[in-house]
Order: C-alpha cells, then structure tokens, then sequence
C-alpha cells in the first residue's frame, strides 16, 4: 500500500511546478523500509529544506525533507560533513499543498549525494 502511494506521488510530482529550496543540517536516520541498498547500506542522510513562494495562490514559506539513496553509516558521516547549510536544491511541489513535495533526481544531477525520490 504505501508502495503505491509512492509511485502515485512520483507520478503527479512529474506534472509540479519546480522551486529552488535550501537544505538544512542533515541527520543521519535508519533507512527507510522501501529504499534499496545492501545489508551494509542501512543508513540514509535526511534534510530538511525550505522555500518561499510570492505569487499565485499560495504564499509565504514552505518546508519539507528529502533523503539521500541508502548508505553505510561511515559513508553517511561523510556525506554529511561534505554537503553544507544552504545548498540549493530543485523541489517540485503541490501547487494546493506547497508543504508537499519531493526533489527528484534528474532536476538535481549535480547534487553530491543520490537522492532517493520519496
């Protein structure tokens, strides 16, 4: 089930406008069950990020996290030293919920990390 919603959030974030976000500190978290990986790769980085909106519908300031593909935890801590405060990302967002969003890969090739789209 929650398989599915995935795919159907990937799938309509395909169609979502595009923001330029900036990332907080990262946090090492257990892997999330869905994420690929091998028994070794059992950690993922996860950041927050915030953007603003002003114009449209909606304004004001938005939040939300994306994570890195899955990892080992010393290639986490890494990571973690290596990507700063306020490294731009592309998020697409709901445009009737901009709280809900993802950053997808190939809007983020140059990113030091693989993302896992979620």
């Amino acid at each position: 089930m929650r398989r599915r919603r995935r795919e159907q959030k990937l799938a309509a974030a395909s169609h979502w406008p595009i923001v330029e976000a900036k990332l907080l500190k990262g946090v090492l978290v257990d892997k999330d069950e869905l994420a690929e990986g091998t028994l070794a790769q059992d950690r993922q980085l996860e950041f927050p990020y915030y953007f603003s909106l002003e114009s449209g519908a909606v304004t004001g300031i938005f939040s939300g996290y994306l994570r890195s593909a899955s990892c080992s935890e010393g290639e986490a801590r890494r990571l973690e030293k290596q990507v700063m405060e306020g490294t731009t990302v592309m998020v697409r967002y709901n445009p009737e919920n901009p709280d809900e969003g993802c950053a997808l890969m190939r809007d983020n090739a140059r990113l030091l990390f693989q993302l896992w789209e979620a």
